[in-house]
């Protein structure tokens, strides 16, 4: 009987070249095991080590087989090297994965631009179609305030049946006293008491319990403001604070993005309507009247013209815009360019996937659905891209007029939109119907002097065995486009060795 550290030994080296085979493809896992075995065999027997223990030839044997690591992984480098390099976006769900990682960074940007994210929220006013910034005709887009304060008064008092009611306020940069020795300048509207109730905005009371002095102005702050000049939780609440050369109570509290209106603001000064003179009557400012709910006014549209008289021989002429037109105007820019660009794609690329060949036998029912459902994919997934990359390329600056960024808006979703479909049309061309992967390895077939007698272009294979993909150099009237030859299962021994190489495996 053979010692047992004899058994020990031989133990131990087959379990060595065990585990070095797991580096092996499966399918040639068996084959290489017994080679090693053999060779190690021939090891040992060439040291004259078979029924005693020799250290010098156990060593050996040890060397041979822990050298079986380094086989294997030669092995699985040539078989990688072999195949053509995978892309990118060989993979279907690589593809989709990719798109979709897109359509998250581009969200994720949105949610941390100011003015994208506030573009992108619905209008935060209460009654907004009937809400109406009235400027002068030819300024109604420059973000300049052009009414005078007499003009609001003046309407306010007249009666009529157009309006029910007009708001006014004038951005101002006025100094504001935190303490005796401590003054700040901040963007302060002064506004008519009714600017909020009319837009419909909530303000968060500082404090619910305290008896408001009428006679004095309120001082709503946003709440970055507040934090940041303030101090949250301060108690200042119920104080009243010198607001340039008068004094005011500090009211209450809102979120910056609230305020959609033009003008940047950091406070309102709401003046009460008994002391609502006290904006200078040659002030200009911002107007926002509130329509009389009638049958008659629902035929107008979200902008339009009209004409007041100010005088015996003067007339001002005015346009108004809804509130509402101006939250739904990003989505409505968005739908325009998407419809524009699915119309502009025909004229800039060829429409048609190619032919393909029927072959039940290779592209079953539920392959066809997955490829369908696969271009859908790359559609649904192309529209979040576009709809939130172009809103972050009109926002990119907090400075820039709401009339620019609406321009850059247009030409950045149209051209995004229309790339991303070509793009998808001829990723879809380059890929097999069977397994979804991209094609490679292109080649020259034909020459060009025998155009009319046999076919002359490029010759696309799918790695995985499934066909050739033959696409012509110049279209006639037999071959004008790209056709698919699925090959039969005769073919599937020159694959064996990719399939066995396929990143996956083990």
């Amino acid at each position: 009987m053979k010692p047992l550290a004899i058994r020990a030994f031989r133990a131990f080296n087959l379990a060595t070249l065990s585990v070095a085979a797991l580096l092996i493809p499966r399918g040639q896992r068996t084959e290489w095991l017994k080679e090693w075995r053999a060779e190690s065999w021939h090891v040992r027997q060439a040291c004259g080590a078979e029924d005693a223990i020799l250290w010098q030839a156990e060593r050996e044997v040890a060397d041979f087989c822990f050298g079986a690591f380094q086989d294997a992984v030669c092995l699985r480098r040539d078989l990688r090297s072999a195949l053509p390099p995978r892309q990118p976006l060989s993979s279907a769900a690589r593809c989709l994965l990719f798109l979709a990682g897109i359509a998250a960074a581009a969200g994720c940007l949105l949610m941390f631009l100011p003015g994208a994210r506030i573009a992108a929220q619905p209008s935060p006013y209460r009654d907004a179609h009937r809400l109406m910034l009235i400027t002068r005709s030819g300024l109604s887009g420059t973000g300049y305030p052009t009414i005078r304060a007499e003009q609001f008064r003046a309407w306010r008092e007249k009666k009529q049946k157009l309006f029910s009611d007009f708001a006014f306020y004038q951005p101002v940069i006025r100094s504001v006293a935190l303490s005796p020795h401590r003054s700040i300048e901040l963007s302060v509207a002064q506004s008519s008491g009714n600017l909020f109730d009319l837009l419909g905005l909530p303000i968060q009371l500082l404090n619910p319990d305290r008896i408001l002095k009428d006679d004095l102005p309120k001082l709503v702050i946003t709440d970055e403001a507040w934090q940041k000049y303030f101090g949250k939780g301060q108690k200042v609440s119920g104080a009243t604070i010198l607001v340039g050369n008068s004094r005011a109570e500090i009211f209450g509290v809102i979120p910056a993005d609230q305020w959609r209106l033009p003008g940047r603001v950091d406070a309102w000064l709401l003046e009460p309507d008994a002391n609502v003179a006290a904006i200078p009557a040659e002030a200009r400012g911002f107007l926002v009247g509130h329509l009389e709910p009638s049958p008659a006014h629902n035929h107008l549209s979200d902008r339009w013209e009209m004409s007041v008289a100010v005088g015996p021989d003067d007339t001002d002429y005015l346009t108004c815009n809804s509130l509402s037109s101006r939250a739904s105007g990003t989505f409505n820019i968005f739908l325009f360019t998407v419809i524009l660009a699915f119309l502009a794609l025909p004229a800039t690329t060829s429409l048609p996937l190619g032919e393909y060949a029927a072959a039940h036998h290779k592209l079953s029912r539920d392959k066809q659905f997955r490829r369908w459902a696969f271009l859908a994919a790359k559609f649904a997934l192309i529209l979040p891209i576009v709809y939130f990359a172009s809103i972050d390329l009109a926002h990119l600056s907090a400075s820039m007029s709401p009339e620019n960024s609406d321009y850059i808006q247009i030409v950045a979703s149209f051209s995004i939109c229309l790339f991303a479909l070509r793009w998808t049309l001829r990723d879809q061309r380059k890929r097999c119907p069977v397994c979804l992967g991209k094609l490679t390895n292109p080649a020259r077939v034909g020459q060009p002097s025998r155009t009319f007698l046999a076919w002359n272009g490029t010759e696309l294979i799918c790695v995985g065995g499934h066909g050739l993909l033959h696409v012509p150099e110049m279209p006639t009237s037999w071959f004008s486009t790209q056709r698919w030859l699925y090959l039969d299962s005769s073919w599937d021994v020159l694959f064996s060795e990719a399939n066995l190489a396929t990143p996956g495996t083990s």
